[in-house]
């Protein structure tokens, strides 16, 4: 799903995309002439390897979120989870896969791994 910056509102506009069973939705809020702030829930489920034992395994995840969003290269410090684009569109379908490959390379554990710790 993608939305040119300049058609979602100061006021919002609410998104949902899905992907590898997980759902990610919310609302996109203009902040800035180039600046989006994105909140909202990411839930759902995908397979994963357990990092101890190596056997696959479903992890569950409901979290929020907030993120913000440039239209090109964001020259202040100022967010720590900043995603850029660069040709005038925000792609929910693009957020989600990068939110998913960040979880992913986190150590997670089986259910039967988890104990152990």
């Amino acid at each position: 799903m993608k939305i040119e910056f300049k058609k979602i509102p100061n006021s919002g506009i609410d998104f949902e995309t899905e992907q590898e069973n997980v759902r990610f939705c919310g609302n996109a809020k203009k902040i800035d002439k180039n600046l989006i702030k994105t909140t909202g829930i990411l839930e759902g489920s995908f397979v994963h390897i357990c990092d101890r034992c190596g056997e696959n395994f479903t992890k569950i995840i409901k979290q929020h979120f907030e993120i913000y969003v440039n239209d090109g290269v964001y020259k202040d410090d100022v967010y720590d989870n900043l995603i850029e684009f660069f040709d005038g569109f925000v792609n929910f379908d693009t957020m989600l896969q990068s939110e998913l490959e960040s979880l992913k390379c986190d150590y997670l554990y089986c259910a039967e791994c988890s104990i152990e710790n």
